[in-house]
């Protein structure tokens, strides 16, 4: 027998607690961010600010070597047990540790890559910094989520938020002033790089408050990451590529000035992703608990996920739909005008990126990550075909298409798998 779970009604509570502190945390993040986002793309001027994103986006691509669905196996193992366990999380660092040495020497790989741009080899350095304590940040955040209280987690990530904004501004309002002090690009990242280290490191106090902080390393927990893990994070990989790959090859047939325009716009519709982002922070423990104990529980709340995440995207792609000169007219200024003409094909994709959120959590919590993975996989094949057709040609048009048909064939896979193990479950519940 299981163990007890609680009343709907204190289910209800906890989550709406729960999306209360994730929602007024993530709101100041993202706004703090965006400003710093704006005021470095208006400083650097698309070619530059397009080096600076298409440095920051192969680091974050590449971090995920050093979590491979780890911090969402945390979250979803600490919300089964209801606890921290030390032993636990000792060998899920150990773990961490060595992943990083693999993100390491992938990094190092790109970086030989580059060898003759030498400003761009000591950007990807500094973005690699930066990527790795924001994978720290994570882990940290899906360990509050675990035991479900994100109050916690809100003070995490505002906390590294005001640490980059404060000292990412300082560089910014520095360069402002007297430009010649240096490259704006790696200053303004070397200024982000050290406000991450402090940030992280907070983060990990807070963990430190709740259980002891330790590594250690343990076969058997390699052995279980690579059985129960191993397939959710090369799912992660997979559909990071898919998003992503788009920026590295917009920079390889157009520049710096191109990927720097596309950059711009895909910027706002990361921000608009706080809407799923929150209501999975909130309800994904919430979902593997109940898909363990109460699968009728886990498929009503699913359900009201679902429509509240429907109808979110409705608004928030019409309104990129209906304003795009204006919305990038006001954040980046006339030199990022020609940005504009993607927002409304984003703007068509956000329906189903706010959707497709919850559907791919929900195969993490069903179990069904293999699932997950090889659809990844395919869609990798699918959004890389489309963008090689579809970028020499039509640059970031073609690559904001791209992410729209890519998204579309995501949801065609994923969602008759999570209905057919949801209903399953329940029509035998109630047998």
């Amino acid at each position: 027998m299981g163990p007890m779970t609680e009343s709907g009604s204190k289910l209800g509570q906890r989550i709406r607690r729960n999306i209360a502190w994730k929602t007024a945390a993530t709101a100041i993040e993202k706004l703090l961010r965006l400003g710093l986002i704006v005021v470095a793309a208006r400083l650097m001027g698309p070619d530059r600010w397009g080096q600076y994103t298409y440095a920051l986006t192969i680091a974050f691509l590449a971090v995920q070597l050093s979590d491979l669905g780890l911090s969402l196996f945390v979250s979803r193992e600490l919300a089964r047990e209801q606890r921290i366990d030390a032993d636990f999380l000792a060998e899920v660092l150990g773990l961490k540790v060595s992943l990083a040495v693999l993100y390491g020497v992938a990094m190092l790989g790109v970086a030989l890559w580059h060898h003759a741009e030498t400003n761009l080899i000591i950007t990807l350095g500094l973005c690699a910094v930066i990527a790795m304590n924001q994978s720290l940040l994570e882990l940290a955040s899906h360990v509050f989520r675990g035991i479900q209280d994100l109050s916690l987690e809100a003070k995490a990530t505002t906390v590294m938020a005001i640490c980059q904004v404060s000292l990412g501004g300082l560089a910014l309002a520095t360069l402002w002033w007297a430009p010649e002090l240096g490259d704006a690009v790696i200053v303004y990242v070397a200024a982000l790089a050290l406000a991450g280290c402090l940030g992280s490191w907070l983060a990990w106090r807070q963990v430190q408050l709740l259980v002891e902080v330790r590594v250690r390393f343990s076969k058997a927990m390699a052995i279980r990451f690579q059985k129960e893990v191993l397939p959710l994070g090369i799912a992660i990989v997979a559909s990071l590529l898919y998003y992503k790959i788009d920026v590295p090859m917009i920079r390889a047939f157009h520049g710096d000035t191109q990927t720097g325009l596309y950059t711009a716009s895909y910027k706002i519709l990361e921000v608009l992703a706080i809407v799923p982002s929150i209501v999975m922070a909130a309800t994904f423990p919430a979902l593997s608990e109940r898909v363990t104990n109460a699968r009728s529980e886990a498929l009503r709340l699913h359900q009201i996920s679902l429509r509240w995440l429907a109808i979110a995207g409705v608004v928030v792609g019409a309104i990129l739909a209906i304003g795009p000169e204006w919305i990038v007219a006001i954040l980046y200024g006339d030199r990022f005008a020609m940005a504009a003409g993607l927002l409304p094909i984003l703007g068509l994709s956000v329906v189903l990126v706010f959707v497709n959120y919850l559907q791919t959590h929900m195969l993490v919590a069903l179990g069904l990550v293999r699932a997950q993975m090889w659809i990844s996989l395919s869609l990798i094949g699918v959004n890389v075909g489309l963008n090689w057709l579809w970028i020499p040609s039509h640059g970031g048009i073609g690559a904001a298409w791209a992410t729209l048909v890519t998204e579309l064939c995501l949801l065609l896979a994923v969602s008759p798998l999570v209905y057919k193990a949801l209903r399953h479950d329940h029509s035998e519940a109630t047998q």
